[in-house]
């Protein structure tokens, strides 16, 4: 093994370990420990064929069997799982474990539409073309509705932040 992989104490690290890209989600979970029946609401991040990072503060400890349930862009994903990683304050790494081809295809199609919307060329010269004047006010609240809505559609955003920026006009 090339000993710059390896941590101060000699342990290979997380990113040595993963077998599978991530790529940056963000979809409401649901989360159950079978042992014990507790369970969390959270946010799924992180997602690979293989599994994912769910933000919790009071993560379950490694080795916990889990029953998982991952809303995103209209569809549900819900299988078993167990705890690889769990850091206090932060959330725990999670691989699934049983995974049919149905499962799998749904993760695989997440990840294209994930991968789609990446791709999208930012350039400055892009933004200067689409963007040669600056929106008046109101097209600027227009420009953030639409923006909200968008990120909405795409599952990083609730109907209840939805609300909450609206509510509190942020926009």
């Amino acid at each position: 093994m090339d000993p710059s992989k390896e941590n101060l104490n000699g342990s290979v690290g997380v990113e040595e370990r993963r077998r599978m890209k991530r790529h940056a989600f963000s979809a409401t979970t649901e989360v159950a420990d079978i042992a014990t029946g507790a369970q969390l609401s959270t946010r799924a991040a992180d997602l690979s064929l293989q599994g994912c990072y769910l933000d919790s503060l009071n993560p379950f400890a490694v080795g916990s069997k889990i029953r998982i349930r991952i809303v995103w862009g209209g569809a549900e994903l819900t299988c078993a799982a167990v705890v690889r990683d769990s850091q206090p304050g932060m959330g725990m790494g999670v691989a699934f474990t049983d995974m049919d081809d149905a499962r799998k295809a749904l993760i695989q199609r997440w990840i294209e539409k994930l991968d789609s919307s990446a791709s999208v060329d930012l350039s400055s010269s892009t933004l200067s073309d689409n963007f040669k004047s600056t929106p008046s006010p109101a097209g600027r609240e227009v420009l953030a509705i639409r923006l909200i809505e968008l990120l909405q559609k795409k599952g990083l955003l609730t109907a209840n932040d939805v609300a909450t920026l609206l509510r509190d006009q942020i926009v």
